[in-house]
């Protein structure tokens, strides 16, 4: 059940009290809130970093697997690079105090959970950051490219911890891989190493490509006017439509608030009558209907007992009444009655014969 909110103006945002417990920025979040990460929207981001509702998760073969190869992954780092180990050898006895977030002494806005870690030879200064990944597509690695969520979430650990350099790892699965991930055996074929250095990493955001530091800006400023405001980003009815549905099954704070839905439709009205493009036609279509069913519940809400008509700004909501018998009421109250009336009826369906089949 999702916390107590509102509609802001619009209608096209949520409003909620500011938030008094929220999540970090991890680095999955960061290519939210820049609009890179096509599974989940700045609008998802929000609602899961406020707390306002968060998507139920079960670990599936993808995840599995992931947890299941990590440990070889991080032998292979530990072969490689100086005094590589695990997040859990790394902080020893205090692995409890850092299990959940690895960076809560380095940031109130930003966190994370890191593998594994190279050091100097103190085994406590950090000289990398390693990350251990399964794929199934090694041509989202080519030309030693790295997919912008797992990008934005070694930069974001090296960045915190003050570091430069991030080691990836990722192993490529099979079918075969996935059912059976105790099996699998690392090799030179289906495993790979990138190495990348903080200071070179461009991100593209909106059109413009811009370094790691003006990620943490851009993310910080998203932070100060969303999260510390309690006022979301605009929703997406459709790629928002798992957040909408469960904020939904509460009633919003302003439930009266009919004046800001109508005022919206009216805008969205004005905007579509000026659109060519069929694919955002449609978009902009569906997005009035759910605004109108908005409207047209609130008005039922103000209908009083035997009332069928009511007006409101450009809208007016009127009702039949209509008489329909209920047989199953009838069936029940007075089954041997019922019995009587009843007519048997034959129904015909024509199918196809399938070859083999009797006739």
């Amino acid at each position: 059940m999702a916390k107590e909110w509102s509609y802001g103006t619009t209608g096209k945002y949520i409003v909620i009290d500011e938030p008094k417990q929220r999540l970090r920025i991890t680095g999955h979040r960061m290519a939210s809130v820049l609009g890179l990460n096509q599974y989940q929207s700045p609008f998802g981001s929000w609602c899961e970093i406020t707390k306002l509702v968060k998507l139920p998760f079960e670990d599936n073969k993808y995840t599995i697997a992931g947890k299941t190869i990590e440990p070889m992954l991080i032998d292979i780092a530990r072969e490689k690079f100086p005094n590589a180990m695990s997040i859990e050898e790394y902080y020893g006895n205090n692995f409890d105090d850092y299990r959940y977030n690895n960076f809560k002494n380095d940031s109130n806005i930003f966190g994370g959970v890191m593998d594994a870690v190279c050091t100097e030879d103190d085994m406590k200064t950090l000289t990398a950051i390693i990350e251990c990944k399964t794929s199934s597509k090694p041509q989202e690695w080519e030309n030693n490219n790295v997919p912008i969520s797992y990008l934005l979430q070694g930069a974001e650990y090296c960045y915190l911890k003050g570091i430069d350099r991030i080691v990836f790892i990722v192993a490529f699965l099979q079918d075969e891989d996935y059912n059976h991930p105790e099996n699998f055996k690392p090799t030179d074929k289906n495993t790979k190493i990138v190495v990348k250095k903080l200071k070179d990493i461009l991100i593209e955001v909106k059109g413009k490509l811009i370094t790691f530091q003006e990620v943490i800006e851009y993310c910080e400023n998203w932070w100060e006017t969303y999260v510390e405001t309690g006022i979301s980003p605009e929703f997406d009815e459709k790629k928002d439509k798992e957040y909408l549905d469960i904020i939904r099954t509460s009633k919003p704070q302003n439930d009266n608030d009919l004046d800001n839905l109508c005022i919206s439709a009216k805008l969205l009205e004005d905007e579509i009558n000026d659109i060519i493009d069929k694919n955002e036609l449609d978009k902009k279509q569906k997005e009035l209907k759910t605004l109108k069913n908005g409207i047209k519940e609130k008005m039922m809400d103000m209908l009083s007992d035997g009332e069928t008509k009511i007006s409101y700004r450009q809208y007016k909501l009127t009702g039949s009444i209509s008489n329909k018998f209920d047989d199953k009421k009838f069936k029940k109250e007075h089954p041997k009655a019922y019995e009587q009336y009843l007519k048997q009826t034959i129904t015909y369906k024509l199918l196809e014969n399938k070859e083999g089949e009797d006739e």
